[in-house]
């Protein structure tokens, strides 16, 4: 069902296209304002969901697609273009393909979509995002966050296939 949360997370989609443009063009400043945006509408739609009492099974769906797509484009780019380092994108990427991965094999098993992200992985996000802003706001010293944003995601990496692990023994 299309509703107002449902909009503004299409409305997130919409603006990975135009943050790669100005990556491309070299113009990180408009890209982290449109980053920044997008964030926006990634806090809005969540609170919107809530307080409109709109949550929906598409709207669980496609909050994390968006912000995997936003996310994950900025890290390749990023590496390709020498902003990021390339075994970071590596990591952010391939951590998002085992969880889809994971997450399908679980949908085949059990039969039932369950969308619940963990506190270690809304802390990874955050350090990702962290880490984005940091690079395209050109902020120096920016390397212990590489480090650490990928260590975080190893482990949350890790803690998701631990209770995938988990999950299909339970089944």
């Amino acid at each position: 069902m299309i509703n107002i949360p449902n909009l503004v997370t299409i409305l997130r989609l919409c603006l990975v296209p135009v943050i790669i443009k100005y990556l491309l063009a070299g113009d990180q400043q408009k890209a982290l304002l449109f980053f920044i945006i997008a964030g926006l509408s990634d806090a809005l739609d969540g609170f919107l969901a809530r307080r409109l009492n709109q949550k929906t099974l598409l709207g669980a769906i496609l909050d994390p697609i968006a912000d995997k797509t936003l996310v994950d484009s900025i890290y390749l780019l990023g590496a390709y273009l020498g902003l990021l380092p390339i075994w970071l994108a590596f990591v952010v990427v391939g951590r998002d393909i085992l969880i889809l991965l994971g997450f399908l094999v679980l949908v085949a098993i059990t039969k039932k979509i369950e969308v619940r992200p963990t506190y270690l992985s809304k802390a990874t996000t955050a350090i990702q995002v962290t880490t984005i802003v940091g690079t395209l706001a050109q902020i120096p010293k920016i390397k212990i966050l590489f480090y650490l944003t990928g260590g975080i995601t190893v482990l949350s990496g890790l803690h998701y296939l631990w209770l995938g692990l988990k999950l299909r023994k339970k089944n």
